[in-house]
């Protein structure tokens, strides 16, 4: 006759086996929406320039005023596309946060760059799919 575990610590065995396949399967699955779908608060969001007068070459930086519509936005960035079609990226030194429907001024930091080899500027946010065109400089 061959001895084995008794019913009671197959049981218990189990089910501890269970759980703990459950918290590792439970930990993977919640972190998958935040890595593949983009964060709710960005759902039709979008970004524009307040006016035709942006963005601008000023003091050796690039400014322009952009206006948060129906989600809020941070995290600006310029993409600046050069002449040779190169992207350069520059983040906004102010910082900016900007509520849904407020406006504000967002600015590179000093570039050695010259204005003359700009072809346009595209204004990115936190939102993957919310930026404007590229834009010429004013």
């Amino acid at each position: 006759m061959k001895k084995g575990i008794s019913p009671l610590v197959a049981t218990v065995l189990l089910i501890a086996i269970t759980m703990a396949v459950a918290a590792v399967l439970a930990s993977y699955v919640q972190s998958i929406p935040e890595k593949v779908l983009p964060s709710a608060s960005c759902v039709g969001g979008s970004v524009r320039f307040i006016s035709s007068d942006y963005p601008k070459w000023e003091s050796d930086r690039i400014v322009a005023v952009v206006e948060a519509r129906t989600a809020t936005l941070k995290n600006f960035r310029f993409a600046v596309l050069m002449t040779d079609d190169t992207v350069n990226t520059y983040n906004d030194v102010n910082g900016q946060s900007l509520d849904s429907g407020r406006s504000g001024q967002i600015k590179t930091e000093i570039l050695s760059i010259s204005p003359s080899n700009v072809k346009g500027v595209q204004i990115q946010t936190s939102c993957p799919d919310v930026k404007t065109e590229f834009t010429a400089l004013k």
